[in-house]
């Protein structure tokens, strides 16, 4: 799917992986492919290069730099690849059968692939690379549940978890490596280049097709900020760039370039502390999600690099149903209609709306948290105040460091917050609604969502009734997914069709 855009400049953002974001639990449309028009000279087309910070590894399970991990897409190899409308698809991993508890999961991997280094895959170094990525901060959240994995055979391994698990295929996009070389800076690989620590050079890959790039050598350009990173493709030193645009500062871009989009699970939501004297109702709670234009603040604040979402998760998932989500999005009579239906009808003195509760009125009065590390987040939780400001609240924006923001959620000092998150693939919530989940902040830990969540995990896909109840109940206001953007010299890649960390990734078969 592509669209032309006219000569003239276009405002777009560079930004690290790693913004001001709420601890995490864990990326893709088919491609949209953007043309900017050719500026008029002609200039003599530089070698191949990709953005690489040398202070980070490319190990990856221990890096967390989304410039860095665009190289690994070419090193490296998942069991499986989520595709653009998030469904899992087998990769080195030839097959997965479960038991009837759902609990034993058996692997079978593709025969005749190979590493880097000639030598073949084997069950014992998938085995090695799960168990690696179990113990990192990239991956762990996601594979928490993995109670053993063990090799059962030269390409047969069995996974145990400790409950039942359908969506272990789309938890599995996991890069594998060399068994004796998990805890490398830069571990062996069995993708169509490896690294010699400062260029990527094209190995005999085992795949018959042909990668993206066909250059036999690619060059690993040094950078150290986003500023870097723009002012290097600029220079056509760095000839594609994956980057996140609504992280931290704005950054003005001039030049030519292709470009595509590439969905996320990264989920930026409203969320309540069900302790606040106004935000413990659930009737006022409800009413925010029908006052936010989403569509609105993505266009203003998040450059188009988002998709709506007004149930928790992207919209390109098959899980995601539009005609609840329809239920729960922008309409001004909706509002209305729950004022006129609830205790929240009245207004004081000052114009602000109040509730009735058991000892008297209480003003629809508050203070939101934001992070600052982000000027998009900034902007959206201003416009998330302003919206409702407008419908007779009366709230005000605080925005703290990340660390103030962090303790502040953790003690309950703000009455609502605007978040963000990297969900896991199969997109499940429960490290909101568990007791012991990273993001249960503001009493949100419920037994019945939770109970939810785990149906979602054990049947993947089968949210419609947890989503249902989030939004029925108030529990989450969602507002978008981020996408981030891949920009590309004019002609220079090919058949690129990234897929969930995986700029360079062919989904295979093709």
């Amino acid at each position: 799917m592509s669209r032309k855009l006219r000569l003239g400049a276009l405002l777009l953002s560079f930004c690290l992986l790693m913004g001001c974001a709420l601890p995490v639990a864990e990326e893709a449309e088919e491609p949209l492919q953007e043309t900017v028009a050719e500026e008029p000279e002609t200039k003599e087309e530089k070698p191949f290069g990709l953005a690489w910070e040398p202070d980070e590894t490319l190990n990856p399970y221990s890096c967390m730099v989304l410039s860095n991990r665009t190289v690994l897409s070419l090193l490296y190899e998942p069991l499986f690849t989520v595709n653009a409308d998030f469904t899992a698809t087998p990769y080195l991993c030839e097959s997965l059968t479960s038991s009837g508890d759902g609990r034993t999961h058996t692997l079978t991997l593709r025969q005749g692939v190979t590493f880097s280094n000639g030598t073949a895959l084997t069950a014992a170094d998938a085995a090695a690379s799960i168990r690696a990525a179990q113990n990192s901060e990239y991956y762990g959240s996601r594979l928490q549940d993995i109670l053993s994995v063990q090799a059962t055979g030269d390409l047969q391994l069995t996974i145990t978890t400790g409950s039942a698990c359908g969506s272990l295929p789309s938890l599995l996009n996991v890069y594998v490596v060399q068994a004796a070389t998990t805890g490398d800076t830069i571990p062996v690989g069995t993708g169509p280049y490896r690294c010699d620590g400062t260029q990527l050079l094209q190995t005999d890959w085992w795949r018959e097709t042909k990668p993206p790039v066909s250059e036999e050598t690619i060059g690993l350009v040094s950078v150290s900020s986003a500023a870097d990173i723009r002012d290097s493709f600029e220079r056509g030193d760095v000839t594609l760039v994956c980057a996140d645009p609504n992280a931290g500062a704005q950054l003005t871009y001039h030049t030519d370039y292709e470009l595509w989009n590439n969905n996320t699970t990264v989920l930026q939501y409203v969320g309540f502390n069900l302790s606040s004297p106004v935000f413990a109702y659930t009737p006022v709670r409800t009413a925010v999600t029908h006052a936010l234009d989403r569509d609105t603040i993505i266009s203003n604040t998040a450059l188009g690099f988002a998709t709506t979402a007004t149930l928790p998760a992207s919209s390109r998932w098959d899980g995601y149903d539009q005609k609840l989500a329809a239920k729960y999005g922008y309409d001004e009579e909706a509002f209305e209609k729950i004022l006129e239906s609830s205790e929240i009808r009245d207004y004081d003195e000052d114009g602000i709306l109040e509730i009735y509760t058991g000892s008297g009125t209480q003003s629809l009065k508050g203070t939101l948290l934001v992070c600052n590390t982000s000027e998009q987040r900034t902007a959206a939780a201003q416009m998330v105040v302003d919206a409702l400001n407008s419908r007779g609240f009366d709230l005000t924006v605080k925005s703290l460091d990340y660390d103030e923001y962090v303790y502040a959620l953790r003690t309950g000092s703000y009455d609502l917050y605007y978040g963000e998150v990297r969900l896991r693939p199969d997109f499940d919530l429960s490290g909101f609604f568990n007791a012991s989940g990273s993001l249960s902040y503001g009493g949100m830990a419920d037994g019945t969502l939770a109970t939810l969540c785990d149906r979602a995990v054990e049947n993947i896909g089968n949210v419609y009734e947890l989503h249902s109840e989030i939004m029925s109940r108030g529990m989450l206001c969602p507002i978008l997914c981020k996408t981030y953007a891949i920009y590309s010299g004019r002609g220079r890649v090919t058949n690129l069709n990234p897929c969930l960390d995986g700029v360079f990734t062919l989904p295979y078969g093709e």
